[in-house]
């Protein structure tokens, strides 16, 4: 934990409050008289405390400490989840995704639609990859594919129109693991006032990960604000939530 000098106690109005990734918790010219420390989930810039995760503020008046509670919650692989990981590693017959659970899962380089043994994706350690499980048990480590499932058109893995594989560029976070259960859903009401917004792309991962990319950042920045605040509000106001958003920003 990180020490900031001079601190009494968290200000009354932000104690139990919401929070998202860059809002201000506070300044450090609001404490005085004793030390405050900074717990997980929170940043001092310069003179101001921000959050670095979604989460809820919560003050520890014994420990003089400060924090953002998550609200995430270990994700527990599941047999068909869609999952977005991170190539940790790479064999001669499978790569290693880290997807959030207490294992890593395993994926073979052949798991990709189309994919032979001359003719295969050449995953680097660092990319992402969307995938979904095809193994999830307590007794094995979890194993993903690339490969469409039943009742899915199989895209060859080199047109990049596959369902699943790997993700270019575009932005990834965060959320809770319910948000991600509710972006699922059909007809979800802030995808579908984002995509009458303007057109992006977006994968869903079970795991508590979202990847978005659209041509203009300022699509990105409005659909990740949008679908991270939309989780505290009702679905009858995310319409109007994602106008406001948009309302200084550039979609011509």
């Amino acid at each position: 934990m990180a020490a900031v000098a001079s601190s009494s106690r968290i200000a009354p109005q932000r104690e139990g409050a919401t929070v998202f990734p860059g809002d201000r918790i506070g300044d450090v010219g609001e404490f005085a008289s004793i030390g405050v420390l900074l717990g997980a989930g929170v940043l001092r810039e310069g003179e101001q405390l921000s959050a670095t995760r979604i989460g809820i503020v919560r003050w520890d008046e014994p420990r003089r400490t400060i924090s953002v509670q998550s609200a995430h919650k270990r994700y527990i692989p599941a047999v068909g989840d869609h999952v977005i990981g991170v190539v940790t590693d790479r064999h001669a017959d499978e790569y290693r995704l880290d997807i959030g659970a207490a294992a890593q899962a395993t994926l073979p380089t052949l798991a990709f639609d189309g994919a032979t043994k001359r003719n295969r994706p050449n995953l680097q350690v660092g990319m992402l990859v969307y995938a979904r499980l095809v193994v999830a048990n307590k007794d094995m480590e979890p194993e993903a594919t690339c490969q469409a499932p039943p009742g899915i058109a199989a895209k060859d893995w080199v047109t990049r129109e596959a369902l699943f594989g790997e993700l270019v560029a575009g932005t990834l976070f965060e959320c809770p693991l319910s948000l991600c259960s509710y972006l699922e859903a059909e007809d979800c009401p802030v995808l579908q006032a984002l995509g009458d917004l303007a057109p992006f792309e977006i994968a869903v991962g079970a795991n508590g990960r979202i990847w978005l990319h659209a041509e203009r950042p300022s699509t990105v920045v409005v659909a990740q604000q949008a679908i991270l605040m939309s989780c505290t509000m009702a679905a009858s106001e995310h319409r109007q939530l994602v106008e406001q958003l948009a309302a200084n920003m550039d979609f011509d």
